[in-house]
């Protein structure tokens, strides 16, 4: 054998203790459970059927979710309550003689019809 062949067996030995060294320090020991609580009552009945807390968990959303859908099902089936008419939309006040309708409005062409109405939307243009 060489002296390279020798140099490498002994260094791969040597990193293969240190790593084995290195993991059993790192390796952490937790122990053992805590002991299960003893349950008594209504809780004693309902962790017979769900033992763990997440099936309890789950069983209690999916009480919450089923008394929604009956909700829904029960309002979509008594038709949702009763629907409102809208009411009916008020009619323009008319117009007092003197003031300047809107311009939106059916009465603005008339009003531009007489000399003395332009006149009273120029001046108020002015103001």
């Amino acid at each position: 054998m060489t002296f390279a062949l020798l140099g490498r067996t002994a260094l791969l030995a040597t990193r293969r203790r240190a790593t084995a060294a290195a993991s059993q320090q790192a390796k952490r020991r937790m122990g053992g459970a805590a002991a299960a609580p003893e349950w008594t009552g209504i809780d004693k009945v309902v962790r017979g059927y769900f033992p763990q807390d997440d099936q309890l968990a789950a069983a209690i959303l999916g009480g919450y979710f089923g008394l929604f859908i009956l909700y829904k099902i029960k309002s979509a089936i008594s038709g949702g309550g009763a629907v409102e008419e809208a009411a009916p939309v008020a009619a323009a006040a008319p117009v007092s003689v003197g003031s300047i309708p809107d311009v939106d409005s059916e009465e603005f062409g008339a009003f531009l019809e007489s000399e003395e109405n332009v006149a009273k939307l120029v001046e108020s243009f002015e103001k």
